[in-house]
């Protein structure tokens, strides 16, 4: 990718700005990173403000940052490139878009969170599940426990089509223990499979950095 590359990252659910904007920079070494994430990901306003300030020459959208990327995706440049990584359409189970969690665990989720805001012990869980736990993508910078709470609202209740994801690279974990790569496929055909790959960003962020040389 060209020296200057303007790349505008989209934080997934509970990670923290500061420790993904380091992972795309580890990537995209010669590119000027930035990284959003979204406080209250259902509103256009405060979207069209994050998108509208700086635009970019690459959007990256990680798990939830990728449904926020889907949902408003009217508010990104015309000639800019667009990725998935972790694509999400519809996170809960019951949708039928490749999600494995079900609405039940999402308002568990979401109930343990309000119920024990000092406790880390889910954020650990999840980290975990998504096979981050040999690094810690919460400290610095994670958002209020009400932001993570407004998050998985959005997951649990927005959805789009796969047609919206036309024109957008889209990358998944063969592994990933979030989402279903051959259920994800059926709504996007066009769905790079990272092999051995789970839901942590990495892998799938090499796999992009080498469809974009």
């Amino acid at each position: 990718m060209e020296t200057g590359t303007k790349i505008t990252a989209v934080c997934g659910w509970a990670i923290s700005p500061e420790w993904f904007g380091g992972k795309v920079a580890e990537f995209f070494p010669s590119a000027r990173v930035r990284v959003v994430y979204p406080l209250r990901p259902a509103d256009r306003e405060e979207a069209e403000k994050l998108l509208a300030g700086a635009p970019a020459d690459l959007y990256i959208g990680y798990s939830l940052g990728s449904l926020w990327l889907l949902h408003h995706r009217e508010r990104l440049p015309s000639g800019a490139r667009k990725a998935l990584l972790a694509p999400i359409l519809a996170f809960p189970r019951e949708r039928k878009s490749g999600g494995k969690t079900s609405i039940v665990q999402l308002k568990y989720l979401m109930r343990e969170l309000e119920r024990r805001p000092g406790d880390s012990f889910v954020l650990k869980d999840f980290y975990v599940r998504c096979g981050l736990s040999n690094d810690d993508p919460s400290l610095p910078g994670l958002p209020d426990r009400q932001t993570l709470v407004r998050g998985l609202e959005f997951l649990s209740q927005i959805e789009e089509p796969g047609s919206s994801a036309s024109g957008f690279i889209a990358v998944l974990g063969d592994k990933d223990n979030l989402l279903d790569s051959g259920e994800m496929k059926r709504h996007l055909p066009h769905l790079e499979i990272a092999p051995s790959a789970g839901h942590a960003p990495e892998p799938l962020l090499e796999r992009l950095a080498e469809l974009l040389r």
